[in-house]
This record gives C-alpha cells, structure tokens and sequence, in this order.
C-alpha cells in the first residue's frame, strides 16, 4: 500500500509496491525497487553494493535514490503540468542515470 512520511519498508531482496511513496517515507531493499504508483520519498536500491539493482516508479519524482554506492536526488523544477510517465534509475559507469522506460532503454541496460 501507499507509504506516509516516516514510514519505512524494507525488504532482504527485491520489492514492488502497489501505490505512492510520499515525501519522507522510505523503502529499502537489497535488490530492485518497483513502485506501482508515484514515489516522492526515498528509495535504497541494493543496499548490500549491488549496483545492477534498479529503481522503477510509474511516477518518478524521488526526493533521493540510492543504487549500491551511488547517491541522486531527482530534479527540483520538474514541470507540474508534466504527464508523469514510467521511469526507471539505475548505476552505469558510477553515475545513477533515470531514464523513461522503453524498449531501446532496457535493451541498453544491464540488469541483472
């Protein structure tokens, strides 16, 4: 379900959850994040240093994501007459790259 600010899920391998992450609210998993809604919160993606983990949100709007070692925090000006459309973060190179999720993209990507 939808998580309030200062909740906190976390999970010992991958978990999707079906609703929104608000703003201070904070899911931690050692393997892949999905959110089946929008997150606005927090999101540690394999926090035991796998940096093939991802983060996926129909609506990505993250105040920070972590992906293994690499930290982000998401733009602060995103237009808010902007259709949110499906997103996923993920680590390449170091660096933590949030991308709008299509074919060509998750071809691109190693996921493991």
């Amino acid at each position: 379900g939808t998580l309030r600010g200062g909740q906190v899920v976390e999970a010992e391998s991958n978990i999707v959850i079906l609703g929104d992450v608000n703003p201070g609210g904070k899911v931690i998993a050692k393997g892949n994040i999905i959110v089946l809604g929008a997150l606005k919160g927090n999101a540690y993606a394999g926090i035991s240093g796998n940096e093939h983990a991802f983060v996926a949100a129909l609506e990505m709007d993250a105040m920070q994501i972590r992906i293994g070692d690499a930290i982000a925090r998401c733009e602060d000006d995103r237009d808010e007459d902007e259709t949110p459309v499906p997103k996923i973060a993920f680590v390449e190179d170091g660096n933590i790259y949030v991308e709008t999720i299509c074919k060509e993209v998750l071809n691109d990507i190693k996921l493991i």
